[in-house]
């Protein structure tokens, strides 16, 4: 016959209990706190960090593109995936933390609307992402395996996906995924490890999207009149001694590395740029000069056929990049590669400070 406890005996075990939690440092076992089995005592422990009335509710992107929560699955996620906090609403029912639902793409966002007072604007919230990845070397892989530059990240190619609604603690969280308007498919967030490779170059293939990392070396060049492309003829008077430094596209070679955000960036925007200038210039000038060279703002001219005047070319793309988008003229070489039509088909971009490489032809 097994041996009862005395009801003293209990009550100097109770006290004994009591007086070791409140030692500083001294953290009770579990099971010696509630009663039951460990289920129940975390799960009281759970609930009782809750409020019993929620009524905020956090906004979160979900970085591999991944819809993680379904109608048949619904439940805590790892926070490594995901974000951070992108913008807080109210709550404007009545719902307790056992509330949880989700959406699929198909179905939108307009249900959600009928929980919370707001959702956030779409380029406000795709802003907060890209301010904060873009200075880092995370990039946007679209559905197709494209990379997309952080400089096209807006509503226009994009909108925000908010799949679920769930109570997690104090707070109900609406997670969601970054969808490529055209294809209606989730995007990306590629954030590589801080150890791995970087490249110093980047080739963008504009007419096909595609960024490529790889190496490249630097040659001289010097000034030249448009109808001949020599650098050995035709010199611009004046200029017979000058030279500079430009890239040597013929060495490109592709190889095995992460493409830092910058050179992604910087090579979308002078495609945007060069475009542009390289349309300005008479058609004869186009299919003679379809190359545009960061180095040559130094004292590259063209003469303007039939106007006897004189154009330059690539200050002020150099001043655009510099002024608005933050790219220096001397932390970059890059070169642009046009057609006889005006466009822009190839933009290779050098990190200079990577590369390590200075202007060693240049003689101002």
């Amino acid at each position: 016959m097994k041996k009862t406890k005395s009801i003293l005996e209990k009550g100097i075990a109770v006290i004994i209990l009591i007086t070791l939690t409140s030692i500083s440092g001294y953290s009770a076992p579990k099971e010696n706190l509630y009663w039951g089995n460990m289920n129940n005592a975390q799960k009281w422990e759970r609930d009782s960090k809750r409020k019993a009335d929620v009524t905020t509710a956090g906004f979160y992107i979900q970085v591999n593109g991944e819809i993680m929560d379904t109608k048949e699955d619904i439940s805590s996620r790892d926070v490594i995936d995901f974000t951070g906090i992108i913008a807080k609403t109210n709550i404007i029912q009545k719902l307790d933390y056992n509330f949880k639902k989700a959406w699929t793409i198909e179905q939108g966002n307009s249900e959600l609307q009928n929980y919370v007072a707001e959702l956030p604007d779409i380029d406000n919230a795709l802003k907060v992402v890209v301010d904060k990845y873009s200075g880092t070397d995370a990039f946007i892989r679209s559905s197709n395996g494209k990379i997309v530059p952080w400089i096209n990240m807006n509503s226009k190619y994009y909108y925000i996906h908010w799949y679920v609604l769930k109570c997690e603690d104090d707070l109900f969280h609406i997670d969601g995924v970054i969808v490529d308007c055209a294809t209606n498919k989730e995007v990306q967030i590629v954030i590589p490890d801080k150890n791995a490779k970087r490249a110093t170059c980047v080739e963008y293939n504009v007419k096909i999207g595609t960024f490529t990392p790889g190496i490249m070396e630097i040659k001289a060049n010097r000034p030249h009149s448009y109808w001949d492309g020599s650098n050995d003829s035709e010199i611009i008077e004046g200029f017979n001694e000058v030279w500079y430094t430009v890239l040597n596209e013929d060495t490109f070679e592709p190889i095995d590395a992460i493409i830092p955000s910058t050179l992604i960036n910087t090579a979308t925007v002078v495609a945007k740029l060069a475009t542009a200038r390289l349309t300005e210039l008479d058609s004869n000038l186009q299919k003679e000069y379809g190359r545009i060279d960061s180095q040559a703002y130094k004292q590259e001219y063209i003469k303007r056929t039939g106007s006897g005047g004189t154009l330059y070319v690539t200050p002020f793309i150099a001043e655009m990049l510099k002024n608005k988008y933050n790219v220096y003229k001397d932390n970059y070489i890059w070169l642009a590669m046009g057609d006889s039509y005006g466009n822009i088909e190839k933009v290779y971009v050098m990190d200079r400070n990577m590369a390590e490489i200075n202007n060693i032809f240049d003689n101002e």
